[in-house]
């Protein structure tokens, strides 16, 4: 009995070891989707394969909230618990915590996949010629519309500006809501300042982020105007419109046309029972000045290294696996994203994705990144009221635009 009972406690020791060398090698991912939308399961599915296929494990750990999440990975960076790898935002809302010298440079990894990746998206997580993350969500800015709708109308896909505009006139001209906007939630209402803008001139467009152009700029003004008389034509929603729970509905009902917003979208429309492809088709939109050549609206967001975190060599290596082709089609394959590898078949995205995807890379598509990342947030955060006080108002264009310059001089005068 006395053998039987040492045997005992030598396993449970055993099991103990064992685990507590699982623990002490477990591999942190933290991430602020573990409310809506949730990532968890998704990203535990990618930890299994990451055992399997790389012999490493890393854990998932879910924050509910985004301003709880945000303060968790600000506080464990500086300390020997700094997470290995953590989700985050791109460009300007990374560029405080690049700053801090916390964030892991993965430029390497990046070289050794140099020839899978566009430079432009690359840019989204560069820093003074170093680059920081490796990509977890990759957007492209498209229109969507009504296929029903087009089809009542005679209405074809757009090839050009003028082509587009003329299906908003004949939408409004049948009661038909033309295009989705709304100044819900704030951060919608750079939508179509930054297509308009990237569409007329998108060199002025990149350097008004950066500070070099001014939003009291003729070209800017130009593309006030022109918006304006958008809004007094009547091609948009009423501004109160949830574009997220009642503008799907609107499309469902034949009741609205388009909307230009991210290709993440379509879980909206499909929610409210829409089939991508049949019920709904995605064009680019057209160019409004020929001259500009083909540009489109991305969005990234990055995955990036703690410095200081304990297993930072395996996050490496969990880096360059997901960098790989492979892994970036079972990953965007599981949340349908768009694979940022370019040699990442996207054979899982609905048709119009498909081709969508297809046309910016034989067309040599210029990607451009919208503006919540693009510029500091501290402009970007005061402007989208601006933009929503124009939306509401248009005839104050001229004070909007210089309340808009009054914001980025505030900043750039000490940045």
């Amino acid at each position: 009995m006395k053998r039987f009972c040492w045997l005992v406690v030598m396993v449970f020791l055993g099991i103990f070891a064992f685990q507590f060398q699982l623990w002490a090698q477990e591999i942190v991912l933290m991430h602020d989707k573990g409310g809506a939308p949730d990532w968890q399961t998704l990203f535990t599915e990618m930890a299994r394969i990451c055992a399997e296929e790389l012999g490493i494990a890393f854990t998932p750990t879910p924050f509910p909230t985004t301003d709880v999440f945000m303060s968790a990975v600000r506080t464990a960076l500086p300390t020997g618990k700094a997470p290995e790898l953590f989700t985050w935002w791109s460009d300007f809302r990374m560029k405080p915590l690049v700053d801090t010298g916390l964030v892991e440079d993965v430029t390497a990894l990046w070289e050794k996949h140099r020839d899978e990746y566009d430079l432009a998206f690359k840019d989204a997580f560069e820093f003074d010629g170093k680059v920081y993350g490796v990509p977890t969500n990759l957007a492209y800015w498209v229109v969507y519309y009504s296929v029903p709708v087009f089809q009542k109308f005679g209405l074809e896909e757009p090839k050009t500006w003028e082509e587009f505009i003329k299906i908003c006139d004949v939408l409004k001209a049948n009661g038909i809501v033309p295009l989705g906007s709304t100044v819900q939630g704030r951060w919608p209402t750079f939508i179509y300042f930054e297509d308009l803008m990237i569409r007329t001139n998108p060199d002025v467009y990149i350097d008004l982020m950066v500070g070099k152009a001014k939003y009291t700029d003729e070209p800017v003004k130009r593309v006030f105007t022109l918006w304006r008389e958008m809004i007094e034509k009547g091609y948009f929603s009423d501004p109160a419109t949830d574009i997220f729970a009642d503008y799907p509905r609107l499309m469902a009902q034949g009741k609205a046309g388009m909307i230009l917003i991210g290709n993440w979208y379509e879980g909206q429309l499909i929610q409210m029972g829409l089939t991508v492809g049949k019920d709904v088709g995605a064009f680019i939109l057209p160019s409004i000045d020929p001259k500009v050549g083909k540009v489109i609206i991305y969005e990234a967001a990055p995955m990036l290294l703690g410095k200081n975190a304990p297993g930072k060599e395996k996050a490496l290596q969990i880096a360059d696996w997901w960098l790989s082709p492979e892994t970036q089609y079972k990953w965007c394959k599981l949340m349908g994203f768009v694979p940022a590898n370019k040699k990442t078949s996207a054979d899982f995205l609905s048709v119009p994705m498909q081709n969508i995807v297809k046309q910016v890379a034989q067309e040599n598509y210029r990607l451009i990144n919208r503006f919540w990342e693009a510029t500091p947030t501290d402009i970007c955060e005061e402007a989208v009221d601006k933009f929503a006080e124009f939306i509401l108002n248009p005839g104050k264009m001229e004070q909007i635009l210089g309340d808009l310059q009054k914001v980025a001089d505030t900043y750039w005068s000490s940045h």
